[in-house]
């Protein structure tokens, strides 16, 4: 689902406008993103959006099958509730 079909459809459940819709949209992926920057989680009723620590690995360049190092990195994660698991999985 892109996200102007996802717009029309929460709007048509919600009853709001399109625009105001889209409004709600935007400022709710802010909010999630300024959140994870400041280093917090962001639970949702599905589950909670967090960040994780990846440890450096040793990794393979696939055009020369050279080995390479892979540093640390900080990488967002959305970890799904089991509620919503199970909802998915029906």
């Amino acid at each position: 689902m892109t996200k102007k079909a996802f717009i029309k459809d929460l709007s048509i459940r919600t009853g709001l406008p399109k625009k105001e819709t889209s409004h709600i949209v935007d400022e709710l992926t802010d909010l999630v993103i300024e959140t994870l920057r400041r280093g917090g989680e962001v639970g949702l009723g599905i589950g909670k959006f967090k960040l994780k620590q990846r440890s450096a690995r040793e990794g393979v360049n696939p055009a020369t099958g050279e080995r390479i190092q892979i540093g640390p990195k900080v990488v967002p994660l959305f970890k799904p509730n089991k509620k919503f698991k199970s909802a998915v999985l029906e």
